[in-house]
């Protein structure tokens, strides 16, 4: 077992006989209501994103679950990729009248290294989180010999700046299955990336999303080649994502490739890769509210209309993560060794990769440099006829018939009057251009009047 494993195994126990501890004290103590209470639900990101939805999901529940029912009012602070949000839950008060819902971007060790966090994750109180299941790297088919042969030309990737799960784990697959790619630094967004890799300019890629992949099978001109997969929470064994269970995950395909340094940093890259939504409590929480929110959290779980929404709203893998569970992967990934930083670093110069992610500035400047920004990718005008799910689908006429498009909070760029908007601003009756790719189920661009 490696040291980081053993580490995670000894977090663990003790974290476990922390809740007991927890159960115990609560037990002692006056029992805890909200009743007639209103509680603030703190969300560091514009609404109609995933870690909103998913959040807001979660408070319809606990207002069932908690003791005494309180009202949940739900708070959206973006700014900072979260961080004016959380800076502000990790000063609230902690009297179980604020929670907070989170994305593992916001606890991951490059994004608290910048100045405007002032939050530290590893002292907030986790109750649950949420899973949605892992990226999917695909290739064209005819370029899959040329992934495990170095004497033909390499397999082409398109990358913003290799800091994305799936393009992490190509770089892991150059190094440890000595897979045969070069990498194009530099692509301004999942737009452009999907127009190259279907234009033939790239030969492979990766996402979560459902529909995209499924979008990219039934062309037949692609194969899936690895997937991060989910459950190696607690050395569990790592499960493929349903419906896509043939296609081999990624720590299979590196079973006893790995010592050392190297294991520990892998170690820590797919617990990372495990943390997807989060949900917890300010530093400073009591044990008795701790314990009701956990308590609460254990009977959410097993409601079947949780679980129904929940696959419904986001993806057949969705399912719920245990606060003990999320505590103990963000206690060791949030501020990892310098050895695994600097292994990282390594890692990524070596295959060309930068060392650091891109500031969106620095991206756009790339970008521009190598000409990406020019790509044309295919819009139309046309008014939006209708706009349903708080706008995580549209509607439009296309040569009179009628087409819809998904609308992702994080790969569709929406415009609303010359000011970039989240999905919701969008309504029926506006005049919009709408840029997407040909056979594709998503919008890559919407500009509105």
């Amino acid at each position: 077992m490696s040291l980081l494993r053993k580490s995670k195994t000894n977090v663990m126990l003790a974290l476990l006989c922390g809740a007991a501890m927890l159960a115990g004290m609560a037990g002692a103590d006056a029992e805890v209501t909200f009743k007639g209470k209103t509680i603030d639900v703190i969300i560091g990101s514009t609404p109609g994103g995933g870690t909103d939805g998913t959040t807001r999901l979660v408070g319809t529940f606990l207002e069932k679950y908690l003791p005494g029912n309180p009202t949940m009012r739900y708070r959206n602070i973006p700014g900072g990729h979260g961080a004016k949000g959380l800076n502000h839950f990790a000063k609230a008060k902690p009297d179980g009248l604020t929670w907070a819902g989170g994305s593992s971007s916001h606890t991951d060790p490059s994004a608290l290294t910048k100045s405007v966090v002032e939050y530290d994750p590893t002292k907030f109180f986790y109750f649950g989180g949420v899973s949605r299941g892992g990226s999917i790297v695909f290739i064209r088919k005819e370029k899959l010999a040329a992934l495990t042969d170095k004497s033909k030309p390499p397999v082409v990737i398109g990358v913003l700046d290799g800091n994305r799960s799936w393009e992490q784990m190509i770089t892991w697959g150059a190094e440890l299955l000595n897979w045969n790619v070069r990498f194009v630094v530099g692509y301004p967004g999942t737009s452009f990336l999907l127009l190259a890799v279907r234009r033939g300019e790239t030969d492979m890629m990766g996402t979560s999303n459902l529909s995209l992949l499924n979008e990219m099978f039934a062309t037949g001109d692609f194969v899936g080649v690895a997937q991060l997969g989910g459950g190696n929470l607690n050395d569990a064994n790592i499960e493929a994502r349903t419906n896509f269970e043939k296609i081999p995950t990624f720590p299979s395909l590196v079973q006893g490739k790995l010592s050392g340094i190297t294991a520990e940093a892998f170690d820590f890259w797919t617990a990372l890769n495990d943390i997807d939504k989060w949900y917890a409590l300010p530093p400073g929480t009591p044990p008795e509210v701790i314990t009701a929110y956990r308590d609460a959290w254990a009977k959410v779980v097993k409601d079947p209309e949780f679980l129904r929404m929940g696959k419904l709203q986001f993806s057949d893998d969705f399912s719920p993560v245990p606060g003990i569970a999320q505590q103990e992967m963000i206690q060791k990934t949030a501020y990892p060794a310098k050895e695994i930083n600097a292994y990282m670093a390594q890692l990524k110069a070596k295959h060309g990769l930068p060392t650091e992610p891109l500031t969106d500035e620095e991206l756009a400047a790339l970008a521009k440099s190598k000409g990406f920004d020019k790509m044309e990718v295919p819009a139309i005008k046309t008014k939006l006829t209708a706009v349903n799910n708080e706008g995580r689908e549209i509607e439009f006429p296309v040569k009179g018939a009628n087409q819809k498009l998904d609308v992702s909070s994080s790969r569709t760029n929406v415009t609303v009057a010359g000011q970039k908007a989240d999905r919701g601003t969008l309504k029926a009756g506006m005049e919009c251009a709408i840029e997407y790719s040909e056979g594709s189920t998503q919008a890559d661009k919407i500009t509105c009047q």
